[in-house]
């Protein structure tokens, strides 16, 4: 046994003046006599000439020593070494994305994940330090490195998983700046789903280089998820089309059910079939609504809850005007012909556009192989040769790789998508790739310049998709034409402002300042310069603009459409080091198990016995001394 305080000891000291209040103080036990007045003067002889006294055998005096020692060995924090501590600089990567919410692993993947870190903070050894980031949409660390367990502890007790994806790379740049250099010892604790692709070249945790052990939680990736709910104008009425996900081994039923306006309108089981999704349309709903709800249940097979609800917002949209710009492209007016509350007009000639910083009649502009110059402030999609940056050259190689988070893509899967060649482009800055495949994108979107958020189109928002239509297969597939609705949808909102229909928990929306929002749970907030943030509670969110009436005019919902998320199947990179950090023997050597806690619980129970014995009286032990018989 080793102590943490050696100094602590000198404390013991304190048995001295216990041991002195016990030799000064008189001591008289009662005797029945039968008179006093052959004692009166002894005692005044002895009282007068005895100061110090025989120090007397007594359970009080002996118990007060025995606790002052529980106390002082406590104080001094003994500890005893096992095998298993960790030794050194840690840094800890928690994972907290939606996935982490899986409850195939009881109470949930973040508890056991929470534990894991906690066993590993309580094996610290001395001399060692530890810190815990969080890892979400923006990752935080819980404290510096240190090796105080009980702030660590009250720190990680804190945490909660997140509604977004793990922010990787952000996280591991955290990690080797708190690390400065030096060896510190990096574990990721997750369930990796959602953060590696099938062949893990991708992950961000690749940064590492192999330098990390990887602990893995979940066990199952069973899950259901509503991943879309979209309406649109019909002749008969509204129209919900909402698109359930299967990302399991087993095709699985669900108990879908749409309210409208909270009235349930409509339920069917439906059949998921492994590993693919199944869309329901549900008719003839009242044109009046102003939003659908849509839930799913399932007996097995669904271990995620965060992603079995979607909303969709039907609010009082404007007429938008589009001018085409295109020789002729049948997939791209079908396309738009479809969009309601959109205007198209078709030429093959450039019009002549008003000078830049004027105001021009179309909101937006779609350029199909035409070369056109348009002004900063006007809104357009380019296709093909007609984006207006220089080709610096053209890629055949165009198998997907990844899709960045934007709202054009939204419930878009770009994954079965061919193309011949794309162009190169040399984009400036603000123009950022959406889409990546294997040669380069294959879809941009941005905004030319940053504005206040009380004026959003002071300048204009451009999405370019880099090559020709009908040199691909993108117009056969689903995702042409949720991708033309997302990209005017984002162009030129139809609500009159730049409030969009669905965004993700977290987003910003950039709302006028002094608007005022009603959240789900009946709570409003006024907008502030920064635009509204509280946006982490899926739901219907209203919008009253500059302090307005608070009307159904103007709405947006929160939903958790994360495909990546509610893929929770558990994925080890193949680059990770040991999976158990306890096992490692750079990390870990010796434990150090304090006892403190045990000595000042017994001092605490010899401290009672005390107690109780001072109220009953105190005996005094008549013990055998050496060379002495007791008297009988």
């Amino acid at each position: 046994m080793s102590l943490l305080n050696a100094p602590a000891l000198w404390l013991a000291l304190l048995a001295i003046p216990i041991v002195l209040l016990y030799l000064l103080r008189l001591r008289r036990r009662e005797r029945i006599i039968s008179s006093t007045l052959l004692w009166q003067q002894v005692l005044l002889d002895r009282e007068a000439n005895t100061l110090w006294q025989r120090l007397r055998r007594n359970v009080l005096l002996l118990l007060q020593l025995l606790t002052l020692a529980l106390l002082v060995l406590a104080l001094s924090r003994p500890y005893v070494e096992t095998a298993g501590a960790l030794r050194g600089r840690h840094i800890v990567l928690l994972d907290a994305s939606a996935s982490m919410q899986a409850t195939d692993v009881q109470p949930s993947r973040f508890e056991a994940a929470r534990a894991q870190v906690r066993q590993m903070i309580e094996q610290l050894g001395p001399g060692s330090a530890l810190s815990v980031i969080v890892v979400d949409h923006a990752p935080r660390a819980l404290t510096p490195p240190t090796n105080d367990t009980g702030e660590l502890l009250s720190a990680l007790a804190d945490a909660q998983p997140s509604l977004s994806s793990a922010n990787w790379s952000a996280a591991i740049a955290l990690a080797q700046a708190m690390a400065g250099g030096d060896s510190a010892q990096i574990t990721v604790v997750g369930d990796g789903a959602g953060d590696i692709d099938e062949a893990g070249a991708a992950s961000p945790l690749a940064l590492l280089d192999g330098a990390a052990r990887f602990i893995p939680v979940g066990l199952s990736g069973d899950n259901l998820a509503v991943a879309n709910v979209s309406l649109r104008r019909t002749a008969g009425g509204l129209a919900a089309l909402v698109q359930i996900d299967n990302s399991g081994e087993q095709a699985r039923d669900a108990l879908v059910s749409v309210r409208v306006d909270g009235v349930l309108a409509n339920a069917r089981t439906i059949t998921v079939p492994a590993g693919a999704s199944a869309t329901w349309t549900v008719t003839g709903l009242d044109l009046r609504a102003t939003s659908v709800h849509a839930t799913l249940q399932a007996e097995a097979g669904n271990w995620l809850a965060v992603d079995d609800a979607a909303y969709a917002v039907h609010a009082a949209r404007r007429m938008r005007r589009a001018l085409l710009l295109s020789r002729g492209n049948l997939f791209l007016e079908q396309a738009l012909r479809l969009l309601p509350e959109l205007e198209v007009t078709r030429a093959v000639t450039p019009p002549v556009l008003p000078p830049s910083g004027q105001e021009f009649s179309f909101d937006l502009f779609i350029v199909d192989g035409v070369s056109i110059t348009l002004p900063p402030q006007a809104h357009a999609l380019y296709i093909g040769d007609a984006a207006p940056f220089t080709v610096t050259g053209q890629f055949s190689n165009t198998a997907y790789v990844r899709t960045e988070a934007h709202p054009i893509v939204e419930s878009v899967d770009w994954r079965p998508v061919h193309i011949l060649s794309a162009n190169l482009l040399d984009s400036p800055d603000w123009l950022k790739p959406i889409v990546q495949a294997q040669g380069g994108p294959v879809l941009y979107a941005g905004q030319r310049l940053d504005t206040p958020l009380s004026a959003p189109y002071a300048s204009g928002r451009v999405v370019v998709i880099p090559f020709v239509l009908q040199q691909s297969d993108l117009p056969l597939h689903i995702a042409f034409p949720v991708l033309m609705a997302n990209a005017i949808e984002w162009l030129a909102p139809a609500q009159g402002a730049d409030i969009p229909l669905s965004v993700h928990p977290g987003q910003v929306i950039p709302l006028p300042p002094n608007s005022a929002v009603q959240r789900p749970d009946g709570a409003v907030v006024i907008v502030g310069e920064q635009g509204f943030a509280e946006t982490m509670q899926p739901g219907i969110y209203r919008v009253a603009l500059n302090n307005g009436q608070m009307t159904s005019e103007r709405a947006f919902a929160v939903n958790f459409f994360n495909r990546a998320e509610s893929n929770i199947a558990p994925r080890l990179p193949a680059h990770a080091g040991a999976a158990d950090p306890a096992s490692d023997e750079a990390g870990a050597e010796i434990a150090a198990h304090e006892l403190w806690r045990w000595l000042a619980a017994m001092a605490l129970l010899v401290l009672i016995a005390e107690w109780w014995i001072d109220q009953r009286g105190a005996p005094t032990l008549n013990l055998p001394r050496a060379g002495r018989t007791p008297k009988t």
